[in-house]
This record gives C-alpha cells, structure tokens and sequence, in this order.
C-alpha cells in the first residue's frame, strides 16, 4: 500500500476530518489532501508527526512505499555528499590556489556547505521525475 492510501485509511478509522489532521500537524488541509492522493509526499518532519498522531511506527508507513524510500535515500545522499564536498573544497582551496581563483571556489565551497539542502531538493527533482 502507498503511504498515501496507508494515511487515508488510517485518518478515517480514528474518524477525525482533514481539517483535523491539518491543524494538528500544522499544514494546510490541500497538503494533507496530495499526501492521501498520492500527489506529493510528506517530509520527514511531518513523517514523524503522522506517525505520531496516528499511533502507526515509521517503518510501517515507510516500508510499503518505495516511491517515499527513494525520495529519503536520495534526498539524504545528495545533501550528505554536497556538504561533504563544500567542506573538502574550502581548505584545498584555500593550501593550493591563491588570488581570485582562491576566492571564487572557496565561496563555492562555502555555498555547497550553506546551501546543502535546497541544492539537494533542487537534485531530488531532477532525478526523481
């Protein structure tokens, strides 16, 4: 089962309305709406709410929908690997290139680090479609 349909049918055994759920996990109720349909899916974050509010374990709304399992394991990969990068980038820099040159990959280094996870989303979409 889809984590999606996994959510549905658990929302609506414990009886409680979309507008119920969305206010207690602090989204909007056309979030939650995409997450049951399929649509998108929820991050982490609001992983561990659902499953909380829900009374269901992270395994159990993970493990069926490898659509999601994917989505994690890539998301955590490319930002893990361009922080990584961004701290390798700086300090090689820094020993090996001088003037401008120094400067411009530094800030890039600098970049990859401050900005790890949106250019990991930015991946994610890429090569996830």
């Amino acid at each position: 089962m889809r984590l999606g349909d996994e959510i549905k049918d658990k929302r609506l055994k414990l009886r409680l309305t979309q507008d119920q759920v969305s206010q207690e996990l602090h989204i909007s109720r056309q979030t939650l709406s995409n997450w049951e349909n399929n649509k998108t899916l929820p991050d982490i974050q609001s992983l561990i709410s659902l499953s909380n509010l829900y009374g269901l374990s992270l395994d159990e709304l993970i493990k069926e929908d490898t659509r999601l399992q994917k989505k994690i394991k890539i998301k955590g990969n490319f930002e893990d690997m361009i922080m990584y990068l961004g701290c390798i980038v700086v300090p090689i820099s820094i020993a090996f290139l001088s003037g401008s040159l120094s400067i411009l990959v530094s800030s890039a280094g600098i970049l990859c680090i401050l900005l790890s996870k949106d250019i990991a989303e930015m991946l994610e979409k890429i090569f996830t479609k």
